[in-house]
């Protein structure tokens, strides 16, 4: 996401009485507004495939083509039509609230406050607050305030100034000399003693050290899983983050993404190492 782009809401109902008004509320607030009104939008028809490890991303079939456009779009907040017949909303829930790289998007479900049977099933799915549709309606503006995530770009940038943390900078050495695991921990103490926005940038390198480690050790679903869990750290930076040139990582994982795509599970072990690029940075970084 650019940090000029507006946040975005998604809207999951195929309702064309209530469209207007989510579009309406959320243009008059300052947001985008996409809605998805069938599966095949995001490319999500099908059968579901059981996931191999639960809690987990999906990696196969059409829940993990659902995955993937909710991490391209980046959500601040999604609204959830309970009464649809169209998406599967509750397996969807399901789904994102217990995979990593999407359980932080708020999810604000809505439906008839006369069948209370499905609004439970909607909080037991891990929708962060069910509403009926009227308090949707009277209240929408509040609750979209008071739900949406949005980004603060201007404390986000404002911690990039500076220099890496000791933790960070020791952990970075690592990670650029190809030992991943103790690039991992190191980063890990350097996220979980910094404040929370500069924690951003080395929750980012923490993952690509782990997302090359993985490769290392020929665990493709690993890896796969750590660049969807990246994105939400790494795209919010600015090109410059505590002597990191960001754009050019931002490049870098995105060529490692591609070839391991191509590579998949069987050929992970024969995929060129050259894409585990040292993480670049700007002169006097360390």
């Amino acid at each position: 996401m650019s940090q000029n782009k507006k946040p975005l809401i998604l809207a999951l109902t195929e309702d064309y009485f209530v469209i207007p008004r989510l579009e309406d509320a959320a243009t008059a607030l300052g947001f985008e507004i996409e809605v998805i009104d069938a599966p095949g939008a995001l490319g999500a028809e099908g059968d579901p495939v059981e996931r191999k490890v639960p809690l987990t991303e999906p990696l196969e079939g059409p829940d993990a083509a659902f995955i993937r456009g909710i991490v391209d779009r980046r959500p601040a907040l999604m609204l959830v039509d309970v009464t649809s017949q169209e998406l599967p909303w509750e397996r969807w829930t399901q789904i994102l609230k217990t995979s990593a790289a999407t359980r932080r998007i708020p999810i604000l479900a809505f439906g008839p406050h006369v069948d209370t049977q499905v609004l439970q099933r909607a909080r037991a799915a891990g929708a962060d607050q069910v509403v009926s549709r009227g308090r949707l309606q009277a209240s929408l503006p509040e609750l979209i305030l008071k739900h949406a995530r949005v980004l603060d770009f201007e404390g986000l940038n404002k911690a990039c100034d500076g220099q890496l943390s000791g933790l960070a900078a020791e952990g970075l050495e690592l990670l650029n000399g190809g030992e991943y695991y103790e690039a991992h921990e190191h980063l890990e103490r350097a996220w979980t003693k910094a404040p929370e926005l500069e924690g951003n940038l080395y929750r980012a390198l923490l993952q690509v050290s782990v997302a090359y480690l993985q490769v290392e050790r020929g665990n493709y679903a690993g890896a796969v899983k750590m660049l969807l869990r990246l994105r939400q750290w790494l795209e919010p930076l600015p090109d410059r983050c505590r002597g990191v040139d960001v754009a050019a990582l931002k490049s870098n994982v995105a060529e490692f993404s591609k070839a391991l795509d191509q590579a998949g599970a069987e050929g992970i072990s024969e995929m060129d190492r050259a894409y585990l690029k040292p993480v670049p940075l700007f002169a006097q970084a360390l």
